[in-house]
């Protein structure tokens, strides 16, 4: 790819190599949405982008395109925060979930615990991915307790006080657990929670007086986390390959965003077709 200066001396890049995260690029779009009176096209998402990357020395390449796509028509649709590109009403609309992740002030750092060394780090955080996840695993959870009627605590984790979802047993227990509290947590693969965010999770299913808790973390736990899940009777559901297996089970496919922007190729080679149609809508 050739990244030589442009003839207006701008560097062609993608977001990210201008330095916008996956949630910064999603955030742009979501507000080009609304100012837009609630529908935008996709050169609306790249002209936007591009009035932020060209002061800092740089203009969106064709790979940088590819991926507002990936981040719009994949992450945000399976975060929820805008509806599946419709052919027959062309443009992007927003949700009600796309509205409050807009409103919201970003979390622009996120703390996590490495196992392998012990140390906090501190990272920016992937709201889209860890919102999409989150509607990943509660696909799960309904394929897994069919008799449950699930309740999402909101995604505004300053007041989800430690357990994303909940869910009551419909009809006769029969032995199950009348209530069950999820929490979920898209780390990376070595990274678990801190202790305090634990401590909340925790916390939280005493306070709600659940019978049942179940942890769903794409990272790791520290042998201390362990230690009081098994005291406490908590379900661990951990890494990615247990979330993928348990899933499979209850015929649910692997999340694929696992991965970020190197899916973004992938994700439209299969949807080529659709991308052009939002572009030159």
């Amino acid at each position: 790819m050739d990244n030589s200066p442009s003839a207006s001396g701008l560097r062609p890049a993608t977001g990210a190599e201008a330095g916008l995260s996956g949630d910064d690029q999603i955030r742009i779009a979501l507000q080009t949405i609304s100012d837009r009176g609630g529908v935008a096209m996709t050169r609306d998402f790249y002209d936007a982008v591009e009035r932020v990357l060209n002061p800092r020395g740089f203009t969106l390449s064709e790979q940088g395109k590819s991926s507002i796509r990936f981040f719009v028509n994949k992450v945000a649709v399976d975060a929820g925060y805008v509806h599946p590109y419709d052919r027959d009403a062309p443009g992007w609309r927003l949700t009600a979930q796309g509205r409050e992740f807009l409103d919201d002030r970003p979390l622009v750092q996120e703390t996590s615990v490495d196992v392998e060394t012990g140390h906090e780090e501190t990272g920016p955080s992937e709201t889209a991915r860890g919102d999409a996840f989150e509607g990943y695993v509660i696909r799960v959870l309904r394929a897994a307790y069919p008799n449950y009627a699930w309740y999402h605590q909101g995604r505004d984790k300053r007041r989800e006080r430690g357990v994303d979802f909940v869910g009551n047993r419909l009809g006769d227990a029969r032995g199950e657990p009348s209530s069950i509290g999820v929490q979920v947590k898209f780390h990376k693969t070595t990274n678990a929670p801190t202790e305090r965010e634990w401590l909340k999770f925790l916390a939280g299913c005493f306070a709600r007086r659940l019978d049942a808790a179940v942890f769903v973390t794409t990272g790791r736990l520290t042998s201390e986390q362990r230690r009081e899940a098994q005291e406490a009777r908590v379900i661990v559901i951990e890494g990615r390959d247990e979330v993928s297996r348990l899933a499979a089970q209850h015929g649910v496919e692997r999340f694929d965003l696992f991965d970020n922007e190197s899916l973004s190729n992938s994700a439209f080679a299969a949807d080529e077709n659709l991308a052009t149609l939002g572009s030159r809508s």
